[in-house]
This record gives structure tokens, sequence and C-alpha cells, in this order.
């Protein structure tokens, strides 16, 4: 019954939360070009410009400019013009001729992710149309799927690294260091066992270090590869590597490579000072028999568990540890999609509960087992009930926050059932949602069935037996499917959020009577829009010029909106441009381009354009 209650709840709670709310984009959107979209300036400009509303970063390549041929006329000289940082720009080389040139910018946005767009201007007089639309252009210079995939699996990693590290030492202090404590008494074998875990542990804390070091350099790079639309190898140009290690995304997970180092110098300080990592048992003084574990680092007749590492190493490593998982959300949406207030620390929540969980039944697979190995069954089974009753709340505790924070999460970037149910990101949140689910019944059998046949046997006095094989099995599980929750939520960072999908202009090709219509709108979002209509001729390829007359109108069925006329202005020989061209609200709108060629003929298509 209390089950029913829950999920019912959950569910309520879900569906308000993807009911109506005002809209926070996150991502860099453009506010202005110098020179102006279809303008025609008398002289060549300095530079081109593109202002955001917000700071951006940029790589080698951030900003281009083509002339009419696709040939690039910038002079790689990219930055921030005037040292502001909200603007982005690229010098252009020296007399160039008059005509049409094509500007594309590929920058970082705050929130890490990569905004594209361009815009098409003309010196002197509106010359031949470009051989490359806009989107064609950046297209060119895009980094491919591999790239994509690359970058997914470093977060992956970077994600598997902060679960067995922060999970690892959480288990340690809340679970394992407890539990031993509670259970250890004076038969042979308690020493051996706690160092065994302490061994192995150990290797799971270098693992995690080696892990979080590469992750953190793969990923610099990826991101420069993606920003620049260069491969991987190109990436380790200086300059590239530098400007990347200057953006939001670049210092947040440059400082989470030098916090993974110091960890990592830790430990082999440790290991050269012959310094105990992590506490152990240690033989009792004074001739008392076996051992006596105390929290505090003493016991009667002399016995110790440690000795501890120093109390300024411990506090070196829990705020290296608070950092590791505020990472995720200072190099994503949760730092700068509103309402920060609440977005920011239920990310770092979600990062911290997931890491307890999955580090937790990692250190119960992979360490508890070296330590039971060396017990005789009687002991093995209280070890195990000592550690499992204290791992057990801290699970259920993750298991809330988890699905608490998860909830706020998805109200904040989907905000309506249509983006749960018609985009990737929401379908990726439907798949961790289902593997959560799995999860919470995998932890009800270990909470309801597992723990208390261990409780039964180690009165009686039992080994483990048949409950401890369940046991094994359960967390088996449970590891598995939290390995794929890491995945899916790698490739769930990797998508913009139903409410702030990437900006970047539409395009799109068809056929126009006897012409090939290629359309551009940019930057495709709620407000002022530009559109590029290029008229080719279907038979020569050359630019399309027997239009007589044409025309535009846009319409919003969704919202009984238009039909609105539009004003498409000649910018040169088969080149139509719409400025300011007012798409509100968003929705899926409906151009309809009618192009008259004689008195009696003309020709109609209506292309969809989303508009977010």
């Amino acid at each position: 019954m209390r089950a029913r209650r829950l999920c019912l709840a959950v569910a309520l709670l879900v569906g308000a939360s993807l009911t109506g709310a005002p809209s926070a984009f996150a991502h860099a959107q453009l506010l202005g070009t110098s020179p102006q979209s279809g303008a025609i300036v008398p002289k060549q400009p300095a530079e081109v410009i593109f202002e955001f509303n917000q700071a951006v970063g940029g790589t080698l390549g951030a900003v281009r400019v083509y002339n009419a041929q696709g040939e690039e006329v910038d002079n790689l000289d990219v930055g921030h013009p005037e040292g502001k940082q909200h603007w982005m720009g690229v010098g252009l080389k020296a007399n160039l001729p008059d005509g049409t040139y094509t500007g594309t910018y590929r920058v970082i946005s705050a929130d890490t992710h990569i905004v594209y767009g361009g815009l098409v201007f003309n010196i002197g007089h509106a010359g031949a149309a470009p051989k490359f639309t806009v989107a064609g252009l950046i297209d060119r210079n895009k980094s491919g799927q591999v790239t994509e995939v690359a970058f997914g699996v470093a977060r992956g990693l970077d994600y598997l690294s902060l679960a067995l590290g922060l999970g690892g030492l959480v288990f340690l202090f809340c679970a394992w260091l407890p539990g031993l404590a509670s259970t250890a008494g004076a038969e042979s074998g308690w020493e051996g066992a706690s160092r065994a875990f302490a061994r192995r542990l150990e290797l799971l804390l270098i693992f995690a270090v080696a892990l979080g070091i590469a992750a953190s350099v793969l990923g610099i790079l990826l991101q420069g590869v993606s920003a620049a639309g260069v491969s991987l190898w190109a990436s380790l140009k200086g300059v590239i590597v530098s400007d990347t290690l200057k953006s939001r995304f670049g210092e947040v997970w440059g400082a989470r490579g030098i916090v993974w180092v110091a960890f990592g110098a830790l430990l082999i300080a440790a290991r050269l000072a012959r310094r105990e990592a992590i506490p152990v048992l240690r033989p009792a003084a004074l001739g008392a028999g076996g051992t006596a574990p105390d929290v505090d680092g003493t016991a009667p007749g002399g016995a110790a568990l440690g000795p501890y590492p120093p109390r300024v190493a411990i506090v070196v490593v829990g705020i290296g540890a608070a950092f590791l998982a505020m990472t995720p959300a200072l190099s994503g949406h949760a730092s700068v999609q509103s309402p920060t207030g609440v977005f920011f620390p239920a990310d770092v929540v979600h990062v911290l509960a997931a890491s307890v969980w999955v580090g937790g039944i990692a250190c119960l697979l992979l360490a508890l087992p070296a330590a039971t190995r060396g017990l005789e069954g009687t002991l093995r089974s209280r070890l195990l009930v000592a550690v499992l009753v204290r791992f057990s709340p801290l699970a259920l505790g993750s298991v809330i926050a988890i699905a608490a924070t998860g909830v706020l999460q998805a109200y904040i970037d989907v905000r309506s059932v249509d983006g749960l149910l018609h985009t990737t990101y929401g379908a990726l949140i439907l798949a961790k949602t289902a593997l959560l689910l799995a999860l919470i019944g995998l932890g009800w059998v270990n909470r309801n069935r597992v723990i208390p046949a261990l409780r039964r046997i180690a009165g009686a006095g039992e080994p483990p037996g048949a409950a401890g094989v369940l046991a094994r099995r359960s967390m088996r599980g449970e590891l598995a499917l939290m390995l794929t929750v890491l995945g899916v939520t790698a490739a769930l960072v990797s998508y913009a959020p139903p409410i702030d999908v990437a900006s970047g202009p539409f395009s799109t090709t068809t056929t126009l009577g006897p012409a090939e219509l290629e359309m551009t709108v940019e930057p495709a979002r709620v407000g002022l829009n530009t559109v590029h209509l290029y008229l080719i001729d279907a038979t020569t390829g050359a630019q399309f010029t027997a239009t007589k007359e044409l025309t535009v109108t846009a319409k919003l069925p969704a919202k009984g909106i238009g039909p609105l006329p539009l004003q498409p202005n000649l910018a040169g020989p088969g080149h139509y441009v719409l400025n300011s061209a007012e798409l509100s609200p968003g929705g899926t709108w409906q151009l309809q381009i009618t192009d008259r060629v004689s008195e009696f003929e003309e020709h109609t298509k209506t292309i969809d354009v989303p508009v977010k």
C-alpha cells in the first residue's frame, strides 16, 4: 500500500511539474551583428562581429567569413572586440573585392554547449548568390559523429570516476568503519580482513583518480574539437587548448583534473611515508588478545583502528570532494539556467546521491568480499549484516534524493509533456526513469528480503549461504543498471533540453517550379529572425532570375495566427532576404513562398519551420 501511494505521489508530482511554466534560456542568443545581416556596406569593414546576450568563448575558427565561392577570407584573428566578452569577431583580409560574403560563428555558451549561426552581407554592391548557405558552411566545419560519441564516453567516464571516488569515501566512513568497529572482536582474522578491504578500496580509489584525470584531459580536447570543427589531433595545437581552457568549460574541467591529480598525490605520499591511507585494525597492545576497534582510534586493551590520515589531509580531501561533486553543475546548465538557486543545488545533490549509491554498491561487490573471504562463516554473516544495515539507509536516502531532484530537473529542463514525449532529451529522461524504477525494485529486494535473512542467519551463528548469494546477485544487477544510468546521463548532458535547444539556423532545400529553393532561417527562435531565400535554376545551376514577383507569408496553425505577410528584399541575383521577420510565439511555423514567373504562371511551396 505504501508503494502504491509513493508511486501515485511521484506521478502527480511529475504531472504537475510538466505543466506550464515560464521559459529560461541558458544558451547564448544572438542579439545583433556588424555588419547587419543582408546589409550593403559601402566599404570593407575591419571585422565581422556577432553580439550575444551573455559572455561567450571560442577557439580558432569560432568566426569565419567566406566569399561567394565558399573560400575563407578572414585573417584568422578571432577574439573579443574591444575586450567585450559578449562579442565575438574576426578580422578580414585586406582589399576584398565588392560582392556578397557570408559570416558564420560557432561559440561556446556559458553552459558549455556550442551555438552556431551566421549572416550574409554585401560590400559595395550585391554580387552573385553565395555557392553555399550559412547552414552548409557551418556543416562543412562541424565535428563528426565520432567526436560526439567520444565526448559522450568522456562524460560517462567522468561520472564513473566521481561515483567511485566520492561514493567510495562515503562508504568507507559511513558503512565500513562503523560496521567493522561494531563487529570485530578477539577472533582471529579481523586484522587481515580490515587490511584486505583497505587494499581493495585503495585500488578502487587509484582507479577513480586515473579515470578522473583521463576524462578531464579528454573532455578538454574534445570540447576544443567541437568548438573549432577540427580533428582530435589538430585540437592539440596550443592556441586551441589555450582558448578552450579560458572558457567556462575549460576552467571547470581543468580544475577538476588538478583536484584528481592532488588526490593521487596524497595516495602516493601516504604510500611513500609508509602510512595507511585507509585506517585498518592493529593488534592490541599490552598483552591484550585480538583486536578491538574504536572509531576514535583507541580501545580497551590498547587496540586501535588506524592510524588515521592527518586531519589536514582529511579536510583537504573533503574540500576537494565537495568541489568534484559541484563540477557537473558548474560546467553545465545548472550554473546558468534560471532558477539557478534551485537548479544548482539540486544538480549537486543528484550527483552526490548517485555517487553514494554507485560507489557503495561497487565497494560491496569489489572490496567487501576481499574482507569476508578470510573470515569463518559466522563472522562473515555478522560483518555483512553490520555493513549492509549501515549502507541500506544511505541507499534509501540516495533513491529519494535522486527521484526528487530528478523530477525537479525534468521540470526545469522540459516544462511540457510534448517536450517529454517528442524529443530525444525527453526520451532519455524516460529511459533514465525506467532504469531508476528497476533499481528501486532491486533495492526493495535487498532491504526487505536480503538484510532480514542475513540478520536471522547471523543471529543463529550460521554462514551467509543462499542469502549471501542473493545479495551478490541483486547488487550485481544494481551496479549494472547504475552503470547504464551513468551512460544515459552522459548522453543526456550532450543534448540541449527542450526549453533551450541549441540555437542555429534552420535550413532546407526543395523545388519551386523550375527553380531549386534553398532557405535558411536564423536563428529559428522566438522573436526576430532573418530569412534567406536562394533561387537556383534547376537545369543550369545558375542563379534563377526569371522571378517577376516573390511573396512570402507566415502562419502558426496551432495558435490560429496568420497568414502574416513578410517582405522579401532582393539582395542579389536569385537571392532574397527577409530582415526582422517576427516569428512569435514558438511552434511549427509555416512559411509559404510564391514565385510568380509570368503573368499566368506562379509556383507555391509551403515549408514547416520549427521555432523554439
